[in-house]
């Protein structure tokens, strides 16, 4: 008696780290057609860039595995993050407040603990 075996082999693939969010104003209404960047950290490059939509949302797919900060800017206001670290199969969500202002000593982004 002749057998068949049949080896399925699944490969489970992670899904890439993610940061998503939303940015406010002051008033906690979104901030519609900003530019965000996603930076990394400790090397302060800009990785990515988006702009948010009609509803203040905004998301970065596809990064490598470390540290990030996001940034926004505006003629007149900021918004910055504190550090995030993301990691395979994980999303990291963020709110952003605008502020005016703030662009004039933005706050300086540190790389975020290693946790094990």
């Amino acid at each position: 008696m002749n057998s068949l075996c049949l080896i399925l082999t699944l490969i489970a693939v992670a899904p890439t780290p993610e940061i998503t969010g939303t940015i406010v104003d002051g008033h906690a209404k979104p901030v519609p057609g900003i530019s965000i960047s996603a930076v990394a950290l400790p090397s302060s490059l800009v990785i990515a860039k988006t702009v948010s939509g009609p509803d203040g949302s905004f998301n970065f797919t596809g990064l490598a595995r470390g540290g990030y900060g996001i940034e926004a800017k505006s003629d007149s206001a900021c918004a910055f993050s504190d550090a995030i670290q993301v990691d395979d199969g994980f999303t990291s969500v963020v709110r952003l407040l605008l502020v005016k202002g703030l662009c004039q000593n933005p706050v300086e982004l540190q790389q975020p603990p290693v946790t094990r």
